[in-house]
């Protein structure tokens, strides 16, 4: 009798479980596509690493290559997690809802799962055109030139049309391929609501568990797949959605960073302990406030900074470079060299805001985008203009890119002159007019100024030697575009200048700087390329006699030096050196913000990586080779990098640039 009821209940629990899991598995059909389409991703994701370690196969450690596609398909997964987590939720309603109910939901999901896997394909297309550029994958400087559609237009199809019709093909074939796919979904709907519930929680979990990736405390990031000390490794582990999408969300917060943290009073030691300055003046409000007392102590002089767009050292024979500049190595050879100067960034607004303002670069945006920076923010203008000089930027092109009008009309420019206001230019690029069309304009207004007998400052901002590289065709004479020809053409037009000036009444009286934004490319797989930092800068003019300068030195130095010679006593902001009065045990110093990395470099060649993530990496420079070796640990100047690596931000959130006293 009892075995006979264990049999009858053993009989009727097989069909049950058979029918259970018929169920669940009946459940789970509505999600198959989703399997597909994460799968499919995973697929081109890991063919565009190896088609990056082909392309990158020279400076790419091969040891390291199997962490790096095992690094990227974390990652992978991890974006992929984020983006699936709404069609799994509405899987779940249109599979679980009857089916006219659902169909809302079903149309919403494919409609999602379209859009997206568009943008994430177009991602990945663009990926090697754009790292050939900046070394990095598409990053938030991808979306800020959609807010310039002329001239990216004018940029694409003048000078990448190659890539916009092999991107444009494959996009085409891409589409139809996806809109083809996602038409073979039906909307099916669950055996049972509760097996759908069932499958949601589980589905659910497991998407979560993929998109945080991590048990750990903090959710996976970019800095938990970077590991090696090549940044074209560490870009490659990534794909291009997620270092977009981190980007853009940094760029939204603009007070985030991923450095180690220091306190702002042991940041403020470490960079007085450093500089030595007279900081009598400074105050709890402006802290980093010093005296210039300048050199020169006889009369004031005019000044002229000629910042010339991507102009390396790397094109410069006087600098160890190629034979493409030989007006700017005559000016060397009769002027104030720096023959180890460094820029801070790889960006124009990088450099603006150093050359000009002094100010250290952050992880974040460059001031001249910022909010709290347009107005009453330390800039050579402002002070300048309050020192009784007319002041000017003059550009050949839109002077509202990178917010350059708003941010220097908001900080002492008196005038603004850009393409605008020239009347019959001789050529006219895609980014503006040509630089002897701009250095024609500018020795106008130079003469206007001095006729008016006023005290002028300006600043000469070049565009010709600018991706795509269009000079006037009396210079190319039929040659084609490239970096190298437009790198002559803006040293043959610097010379002209530079020959019309010294024949002027008012070159005894100017100080005259040429001086790079950045380097043309801040390539190579090093987390910070220090070669492509290296650019020139030289003074001229106002009596200045031949000299070099053969310490290491910074963008951030100028603002200083420029108004010491000019003669103007001021008690500034500026954490940069006067480089015309060192100290005698000075030791040269650079500060360098590859996008995310930091660097801080010295004479001797030390030099300390602050790394997000709260990493750093000690590192030894060889400024010959310009080979970058391991080196043993250096707290001592690991902290001091922090403390540079964090000062700027921490200036901009407190406020230490605005409204300065005694400026």
């Amino acid at each position: 009798m009892n075995q006979s009821s264990a049999s009858d209940r053993n009989s009727g629990a097989a069909p049950a479980s058979r029918g259970l899991i018929k169920c669940l598995t009946g459940a789970l059909a509505p999600y198959l596509h989703i399997l597909y389409y994460v799968l499919t991703f995973i697929l081109i994701y890991a063919l565009t690493r190896l088609l990056g370690v082909v392309i990158y196969r020279d400076v790419i450690d091969f040891n390291e290559v199997p962490r790096l596609f095992l690094n990227g398909l974390r990652t992978d997964i991890s974006g992929l997690g984020y983006l699936m987590a709404l069609p799994v939720l509405l899987t779940f309603l249109r599979s679980a809802l009857p089916l006219r109910a659902g169909k809302p939901f079903f149309y919403l999901e494919k409609g999602w799962l379209f859009l997206t896997g568009l943008l994430v394909f177009f991602l990945e297309l663009c990926t090697f055109p754009f790292m050939e550029e900046y070394s990095v994958r598409p990053n938030r400087l991808f979306v800020e030139y959609l807010v310039y559609p002329e001239e990216l237009i004018k940029l694409m199809l003048r000078g990448h049309l190659t890539a916009v019709v092999a991107v444009t093909a494959l996009m085409t074939a891409f589409t139809v391929f996806l809109y083809r796919a996602l038409g073979r979904i039906r909307q099916t709907r669950s055996p049972s609501v509760l097996a759908a519930v069932l499958v949601f929680i589980l589905l659910g979990g497991l998407n979560f568990i993929a998109a945080r990736s991590s048990f750990e405390h903090r959710p996976f990031n970019l800095a938990k797949a970077s590991f090696s000390t090549s940044q074209i490794v560490n870009n490659l582990a990534a794909n291009s959605g997620y270092s977009l999408i981190t980007s853009v969300k940094a760029a939204l917060s603009e007070n985030q960073n991923t450095y180690q943290t220091m306190e702002p009073r042991d940041i403020l030691a470490l960079i007085k302990e450093d500089t030595r300055f007279n900081y009598a003046p400074a105050t709890e409000e402006h802290p980093t406030l010093n005296v210039l007392a300048p050199v020169n102590r006889e009369r004031k002089l005019n000044i002229v900074i000629i910042l010339e767009e991507s102009l390396g050292a790397q094109f410069s024979k006087t600098l160890g470079g190629s034979d493409f500049t030989p007006e700017l190595d005559r000016i060397y050879a009769e002027g104030w060299g720096f023959t180890r100067l460094y820029a801070t960034g790889v960006r124009s607004v990088r450099g603006i805001e150093a050359v000009t303002s002094g100010f250290t670069p952050t992880i974040n945006t460059a001031v001249v985008k910022r909010e709290k920076s347009q107005k009453n923010f330390f800039n050579l203008g402002g002070l300048l203009r309050k020192q009784g000089y007319s002041t000017a930027f003059i550009y050949g092109g839109e002077s509202h890119f990178d917010n350059m009008r708003s941010f220097f009309l908001g900080n002492g420019y008196d005038t603004i002159i850009d393409i605008n206001s020239y009347d019959n230019p001789e050529f006219v690029a895609s980014w503006g007019v040509s630089d002897e069309d701009l250095f024609n304009k500018a020795i106008s207004h130079f003469d206007e100024e001095h006729q008016a007998g006023r005290l002028f400052y300006s600043l000469v901002f070049t565009s010709s030697n600018h991706d795509p590289y269009e000079i006037p065709d009396k210079f190319a004479k039929g040659a084609p575009r490239s970096r190298e020809n437009a790198v002559r053409y803006a040293d043959y037009a610097l010379g002209r200048f530079y020959d019309t000036v010294k024949t002027k009444p008012y070159f005894k009286d100017t100080i005259f700087l040429v001086i790079a934004d950045h380097d043309a490319r801040a390539g190579g797989s090093d987390l910070v390329p220090v070669k492509n930092f290296h650019i020139p800068g030289a003074l001229f003019g106002a009596g200045i006699e031949k000299r070099s300068e053969d310490h290491v030195v910074s963008q951030i130095d100028i603002p200083k030096t420029l108004l010491s010679l000019a003669g103007i006593a001021a008690e500034v902001p500026l954490p940069g050196y006067d480089l015309a009065r060192l100290p005698e045990d000075f030791q040269g110093r650079a500060l360098l913000q590859f996008y995310q990395n930091f660097a801080l470099l010295r004479d001797d060649g030390s030099l300390m990586m602050i790394l997000p993530d709260a990493k750093s990496a000690s590192r030894r420079y060889d400024f010959k080779d310009h080979h970058i070796s391991e080196a043993p640990d250096n707290p001592a100047l690991e902290k001091l990098a922090l403390a540079y690596a964090l000062l700027g931000e921490l200036a901009y959130q407190k406020g230490y640039f605005l409204n300065c006293p005694g400026t």
